[in-house]
């Protein structure tokens, strides 16, 4: 499934994973599975089909002006999100996220200009309540964005980043500021 567009074949394997990722939480089963369904009526990410124009509008109404969770049906997610105390989370429609990624209340993650590219999330990722993440960078596999981060370039795969700006924690020893050409030079700054 990771890596696909749901489809209805795929859509109960997607709702099954998101269901699992949020036990007990009514209020992200509710916003996935409606993304989900909604996404498995679009067909395509670009140039969804034309039935699926009220079930996204109902889906946006229900999910930005209802709850205040600005996920739109053309992010790309990958199974098992995990959305805790979603509420004030923005994410740019044109950002992919991978498999089990953890979501934290006033999360922010876009571009950092009109029209520019967007971030890409890897699989098991964390982000902490508050974090922003901006611009044309990845997020590695298994990498934790802490509370309040400020996160501007590149975080590489395990490594957990702090602060404004983003800067590794204590026992990592890979500098995000090489983390797009995988270098392990660098300082714990």
């Amino acid at each position: 499934m990771n890596g696909e567009w749901p489809s209805v074949r795929s859509l109960a394997g997607y709702i099954r994973a998101d269901l699992r990722a949020n036990p007990r939480d009514p209020k992200a089963w509710l916003v996935l599975s409606s993304l989900r369904v909604c996404q498995a009526a679009m067909g395509r990410r670009e140039n969804p089909r034309k039935i699926s124009y009220p079930i996204i509008i109902v889906y946006r109404l229900l999910t930005e002006f209802l709850l205040g969770i600005e996920l739109r049906p053309k992010t790309k997610v990958g199974p098992g999100l995990s959305i805790y105390h979603g509420f004030g989370l923005v994410v740019n429609d044109h950002c992919e996220f991978g498999s089990r990624v953890k979501l934290r209340n006033g999360v922010t993650i876009g571009n950092r200009e009109e029209g520019g590219l967007v971030p890409s999330i890897g699989d098991d990722v964390e982000i902490g309540a508050g974090a922003i993440i901006l611009g044309d960078i990845s997020i590695g596999d298994r990498a934790r964005i802490g509370a309040g981060a400020v996160v501007l370039r590149s975080v590489p795969s395990g490594v957990t980043v702090v602060g404004n700006p983003a800067r590794p924690v204590s026992g990592n020893k890979v500098s995000i500021s090489n983390a797009s050409t995988g270098s392990n030079e660098g300082t714990n700054e």
